[in-house]
């Protein structure tokens, strides 16, 4: 499978590729629970998130199939499902189309994510909290980068 060899031998790009090509065209109702799994083994963050929302969508008929069962097996990602189903029926707490500004990572739809990591030249492959910690990481080592520098400044007077 091209997703698992890319991920193997580092190639991100074929990686990510793969993976939204799959996101965008290979979930169904009978792959759901698979798709989800395999996204979480895998840390496809993004074919993860559509499948997650293919789920919110279509909860009642993803729950009626054979493959469900296996994601009852698993607490960590019943609890994101169950987080998912209640994000998108309480209207304070649904989250922006593509993420919107600001830096709420957790609420940032994958995409965004990746192009922020992307215009600061860091890794755009992971899970989606590995995503956010990096986003947050960073944006902390500049703040202090940012103090230190204005420290400096007011000590050194020309």
């Amino acid at each position: 499978d091209i997703i698992r060899a890319a991920d193997r031998f580092g190639c991100t790009g074929l990686k990510h590729a793969a993976e939204a090509k799959l996101a965008s065209t290979g979930i169904k109702t009978e792959n759901t629970a698979e798709m989800i799994l395999f996204a979480d083994a895998t840390s496809c963050a993004l074919l993860k998130e559509a499948a997650l929302d293919y789920f919110v969508a279509n909860a009642e008929a993803v729950m009626a199939t054979d493959e469900y069962e296996q994601l009852t097996q698993a607490p960590a990602i019943m609890k994101e499902i169950m987080a998912a189903l209640a994000a998108s029926t309480t209207s304070s707490k649904k989250r922006p189309a593509q993420g919107g500004g600001g830096k709420d990572y957790k609420r940032m739809r994958v995409t965004k994510l990746r192009e922020k990591l992307d215009a600061k030249g860091l890794d755009t492959d992971g899970s989606k909290d590995m995503l956010v910690n990096r986003l947050q990481t960073a944006e902390t080592e500049n703040d202090a980068a940012e103090a230190l520098s204005q420290i400096h400044r007011s000590t050194v007077t020309p």
